[in-house]
C-alpha cells in the first residue's frame, strides 16, 4: 500500500510519491534532520521475506562506500514498521528513459556524452568488485549536462532477497517481477542463470546505447519470454541501420558490447571507455552533420508603417518606411527553428556554415544598416532594432510553425537576445524555448571593441588612423588585440570607413554597463532569462578578459547572490578557445545547439 503524505520512515518525512517498480515505490522526502529534499526507495512488503532485512542492510552498506562523480551516492538506510528503505539525495532533472521517450533517438554528441560518464561510473565500481546487475535508462537520471548512475549496488542486495522469496519451484521466468535486471537489458548469462559477472553491465549498456542512438531496442518483441530467447539466441540488426550517420567508431563500440559469449565483449568498462572517449575525439574533429549541404534562400521582411509606428517616432527616419530586413532561411524541414544574431556590424553570412549544416529549421536577419552593399546607412537606436527582430520574429514563427524555437546570438547578437527575451509587458516577444549565448558582454571591461566604437563623435563617424591606434592601445591581453585588429579589417572594408550604424549601437551598448558599473546589467539579463526560458547557456571564450570578469562574478554571487542562487557551473561554461571568434565555428555552435534542443524538448515533454 502506498505511503501517504506526512508517513515517516525514521527521520525522512514523505512528501509525495515518485515513482514505482517492481520491487517497490520511490518517494520525494524530507530529511528532517538537514532540511533537506531527498528520494526514499521503499521495498514491497513480499519482496522482503523473514530474515531478509540483514541480508539487504549489509549489501547496502557495501554499495554506500562507492563514491563517484557519476554514482548516485546512498545517503542512508533502514527499516522502519517492518519496511525495508534507502535514501539517495533528491536530483532536478529527468530520467534517460523520459529523455528517450520524449526524443526518440538522441544527438549523437549527447548520447556520447551520457555513455562517457556512465561507463566511467562502472570503471569505478567493477575495480572495487561491485557489478550494478540492472543498467537500464530509468536508472540514469541526467541533471544539467551531467548522467548519474541511480541504484548502484543495491540490485545484489534485491537480488539477495529475491532468492530468497523465490520457492523451490519458481524459476526465472514467472519471478520476473522480483528478479534482479529487466528483460530488455538482460545480458544472456543472466537470462540462462549462469554466473554473471562485470561483462554483463557492459551488455546492459549496449542495449541502452543502441536504443540511445537508434531510437529503439535491439529486439523488437512483445513479450518477456520474446526478449529473453532474442537475448540467448537473436543477432541484432546493425546500429547504422537505424542511424545511418553514426560514426563508424561508436557503432561498433555498442555492438561489440552485445556479444552473446561474454569473452567477446569489451573485457572490462575502463577499454569500452577508452573506445568511447576516441569516439568523442573523432566526432569533435568531423562532426557527424558534415555531409548536410543545406541550400540557403534569401528573403526580406517587409518594415510596414504598422512596423515603423512601434520604433522611437522622435528620431525616426521616413526612409525606414516600407524598406527591409534581410535574411536568409536554410529551407530544412523541421518542426525546431533556430535563428541566429550576428555580431557589431556583421551581418547573416557569418552563420551560413552553421545554417548549411544545420539539421533543423535555420534562419538568420542582418540587422537594419549591416547589410554588406547598401548605401545611404541609416542609424538605428539598439532598442529599435530589437523592436524590428521582434516584428520579424513573429512573422518567421507564425510562417514556419515551429513545435521549438531556440536562439543563438554572438557577441552583440547575445546582447540583443537578452533584451529580446525581456521585453516590456505589451509588446511580449514570441516564446522561446532555448537560449544559447555566446560571448555575451559581462561587464564595461568586457567591451573590448563597442567601448572605444562608441566614443567616436556621432556627428563626424568615419575612422581615423588615431581611432585605430586607439582600439588597439584599449587591448588589455594578445588575444583581445589579435581580436580587435581581426574584426577591424573586417568591418572597415565592408563599411569603408563610414562607421556612424556602428557608432550608433555601440553607444547603446556601452552606456548601461558604464552607468552601472559590476555585474548589474548582466544580472538582469541572466535572471530574466531563468525565469521565461526553459533551455539557458551561456558560453564564454577562455581569455584573460573573460576568465578575470568570471571570477569577480563568482566572487561577486557569493557575496550577494546577485545571480538569484548558487553560481550556475552547467549554465555559465567557459569554451576549450581563447579566442571570442572561435565561438563561431560550426562544430562548437552545431554540438551545442543539439543540446539544447534535446534540453528544451525534454522541459517541453514535462509541462
Amino acid at each position: 500500500m502506498p505511503l501517504a503524505p506526512g508517513t515517516h520512515l525514521g527521520p525522512y518525512e514523505i512528501i509525495a510519491p515518485l515513482g514505482a517498480g517492481g520491487m517497490g515505490e520511490v518517494y520525494r522526502a524530507r530529511d528532517v534532520r538537514h532540511d533537506r529534499l531527498v528520494a526514499v526507495k521503499v521495498l514491497r512488503a513480499d519482496a522482503c521475506p523473514v530474515n531478509g532485512a540483514e541480508r539487504f542492510l549489509r549489501e547496502i552498506r557495501i554499495a554506500a562506500h562507492l563514491t563517484h562523480p557519476h554514482i548516485l551516492p546512498l545517503i542512508d538506510s533502514g527499516e522502519s514498521g517492518g519496511v525495508l528503505f534507502y535514501v539517495m539525495p533528491y536530483i532536478e532533472g529527468e530520467t534517460l528513459r523520459e529523455r528517450i521517450a520524449g526524443m526518440g533517438e538522441l544527438p549523437i554528441p549527447e548520447s556520447i556524452r551520457i555513455l562517457r560518464h556512465v561507463t566511467d561510473a562502472l570503471a569505478y565500481a567493477h575495480a572495487r568488485g561491485v557489478i550494478h546487475r540492472d543498467i537500464k535508462p530509468e536508472n540514469v537520471l541526467l541533471s544539467d549536462r551531467h548522467a548519474l548512475v541511480a541504484d548502484f549496488g543495491v540490485a545484489k542486495a534485491l537480488s539477495d532477497l529475491s532468492s530468497l522469496a523465490m520457492t523451490a519451484t519458481t524459476n526465472l521466468i514467472t519471478a520476473m517481477g522480483t528478479t534482479v535486471g529487466t528483460p530488455a537489458y538482460m545480458a544472456p548469462e543472466q537470462v540462462g542463470g549462469d554466473v554473471v559477472d562485470h561483462r554483463a553491465d557492459l551488455y546492459a549498456i549496449g542495449v541502452a546505447a543502441y536504443e540511445m542512438l537508434g531510437g529503439r531496442l535491439p529486439f523488437q518483441v512483445t513479450t518477456a519470454q520474446q526478449m529473453m530467447a532474442a537475448h540467448l539466441a537473436k543477432a541484432p540488426d546493425p546500429l547504422v541501420k537505424w542511424r545511418p550517420g553514426i560514426p563508424a567508431r561508436l557503432a561498433n563500440a555498442v555492438m561489440k558490447c552485445l556479444e552473446k559469449n561474454p569473452a567477446d565483449r569489451w573485457q572490462s568498462a575502463a577499454d569500452l571507455l577508452g573506445e568511447i572517449e576516441a569516439a568523442e575525439e573523432e566526432q569533435t574533429k568531423t562532426p557527424a552533420s558534415v555531409e548536410i549541404a543545406n541550400q540557403l534562400a534569401e528573403h526580406r521582411f517587409t518594415l510596414t508603417e504598422r512596423v515603423c509606428r512601434k520604433l522611437n517616432r522622435a528620431t525616426l527616419d521616413p526612409r525606414i518606411i516600407g524598406d527591409h530586413l534581410d535574411y536568409v532561411d536554410n529551407q530544412v524541414r523541421s518542426d525546431v527553428l533556430v535563428f541566429f544574431l550576428h555580431g557589431l556590424g556583421l551581418d547573416h553570412r557569418d552563420f551560413e556554415p552553421i545554417l548549411k549544416r544545420l539539421r533543423y529549421r535555420g534562419a538568420s536577419p542582418t540587422l537594419y544598416g549591416c547589410e554588406s552593399e547598401r548605401r545611404g546607412r541609416i542609424s538605428l537606436s539598439l532598442a529599435d532594432h530589437v523592436v524590428i527582430l521582434r516584428e520579424w520574429l513573429r512573422e518567421v514563427r507564425e510562417r514556419f510553425q515551429p513545435a521549438t524555437l531556440v536562439m543563438v546570438g554572438f557577441s552583440l547578437g547575445a546582447d540583443m537576445g537578452f533584451e529580446l527575451l525581456l521585453g516590456p509587458a505589451d509588446e511580449p516577444t514570441p516564446r522561446i524555448d532555448a537560449f544559447l549565448s555566446l560571448g555575451c558582454n559581462l561587464n564595461f571591461d568586457t567591451c573590448f571593441v563597442s567601448r572605444v566604437l562608441a566614443s567616436i563623435a556621432p556627428e563626424h563617424p568615419e575612422m581615423s588612423i588615431g581611432d585605430l591606434r586607439r582600439l588597439g592601445d584599449s587591448a588589455i591581453s594578445l588575444d583581445e588585440w589579435l581580436n580587435i585588429h581581426e574584426y577591424l579589417v573586417k568591418v572597415l572594408r565592408k563599411f569603408e570607413g563610414d562607421i556612424g550604424v556602428l557608432q550608433r549601437s555601440a553607444a547603446d551598448i556601452v552606456w548601461p554597463l558604464k552607468e552601472m558599473p559590476g555585474f548589474d546589467v548582466f544580472a538582469r539579463w541572466f535572471r530574466g532569462a531563468r525565469e521565461c526560458l526553459p533551455a539557458l547557456r551561456l558560453v564564454f571564450p577562455n581569455d584573460s578578459g573573460s576568465m578575470a570578469a568570471l571570477a569577480r562574478l563568482k566572487l561577486e554571487n557569493l557575496d550577494t547572490g546577485i545571480l538569484g542562487g548558487e553560481f550556475p557551473e552547467g549554465t555559465i561554461t567557459v569554451s576549450a578557445s581563447g579566442d571570442h571568434f572561435d565561438l563561431m565555428t560550426a562544430e562548437h555552435v552545431l554540438r551545442q545547439v543539439d543540446e539544447l534542443v534535446a534540453e528544451a524538448r525534454a522541459q517541453q515533454n514535462r509541462r
